[in-house]
């Protein structure tokens, strides 16, 4: 019998990250080409500039680190593409291109690459361009989903994200489908949006806005910036849900999803850290609060037997 002794995991599925990257940027090609009839030439000229200054700068500080060239795995293809994908159409070439470029060089390498990162590249380059050249990044136009129509062609996208919420939430859910995109997320943001928009009096129909829809699909599942525990990836869900709804009922829910999603990222350590499963003989960070709010109610000792149990 023939041992073969190798690094976990053990069990493995044919899901690569390369694989991965791909299969995102794929799906999002359906809503690149409804921007390019919306928007025309300007959308194109968006993209490749987009994804050509990201492809170069990882390749130029990989290159000067003497590290592997990775840019065939797809993760700066896919940066490049949703900075694209969050900026006005209309904005001169050079933006997109200092916006991935600072994307791909600080929001990524600068904090150790891919798995190191902190905040999300594409946020991070989005709130960059926003407080550097406000006036240039504005919309010329912010949505509105009054119709059910307008679901399939969003009214007044400003950004490509934005031009049609139906097929991006068809791309998440085909990317959910095939494991690719974690399931727990999406479903605790939209459950928490609907319940605090229909509390606060918003609309619902803010919910499904294409920026918003492509945000909690494409943005807050990124795997660096999220929880990697299940009771976590609901948590952040809901805190991601929270902050968007919270900072669109006073701002707008444009502006709200990327600062939103941004300062979920601050907390998604904090909320891995404390979910993480409590080694032997332990407990974990929400079993201690528990036990600690039990003890302080007047029927403690009956609770405690279940606790024990």
């Amino acid at each position: 019998m023939t041992f073969t002794i190798s690094a976990p995991p053990h069990k493995k599925e044919n899901i690569t990250f390369k694989k991965i990257m791909w299969a995102k940027v794929l799906a999002l090609m359906p809503v690149v080409l409804l921007s390019v009839y919306l928007f025309g030439l300007p959308a194109i000229g968006l993209v490749a500039a987009s994804i050509f200054a990201a492809i170069a700068t990882e390749a130029a500080i990989q290159k000067a680190f003497g590290q592997k060239i990775t840019i065939a795995d797809g993760h700066a293809v896919l940066i490049g593409l949703m900075v694209a994908m969050i900026i006005p159409p209309e904005v001169p070439l050079w933006i997109p291109m200092i916006g991935t470029v600072f994307a791909v060089g600080i929001g990524k390498h600068a904090f150790g690459g891919i798995g190191s990162y902190i905040f999300n590249p594409v946020l991070a380059a989005w709130i960059f361009l926003s407080l550097a050249w406000g006036s240039i990044m504005a919309p010329a136009s912010y949505p509105q989903t009054s119709v059910l129509f307008e679901l399939v062609l969003e009214n007044g996208a400003g950004v490509m994200a934005g031009v049609s919420p139906f097929f991006i939430l068809l791309a998440g859910a085909v990317l959910i489908f095939r494991r690719y995109i974690e399931w727990r997320i999406p479903v605790a943001f939209f459950v928490t949006t609907v319940l605090l928009a229909f509390l606060l009096g918003d609309s619902l129909s803010y919910v499904v806005l294409g920026v918003v829809v492509f945000g909690v699909l494409f943005i807050a599942t990124d795997t660096s910036t999220s929880p990697t525990t299940k009771n976590g990836r609901v948590i952040y869900g809901i805190v991601c849900g929270v902050l968007v709804v919270v900072y669109g009922h006073f701002a707008n829910y444009v502006d709200g999803t990327f600062y939103g999603l941004f300062l979920a990222n601050c907390v998604a350590s904090l909320i891995d850290n404390n979910t993480l499963p409590a080694s032997y003989g332990t407990e974990t960070f929400l079993q201690r609060k528990y036990r600690s709010i039990v003890s302080k109610m007047p029927f403690k000792d009956r609770l405690e037997v279940f606790l024990d149990d």
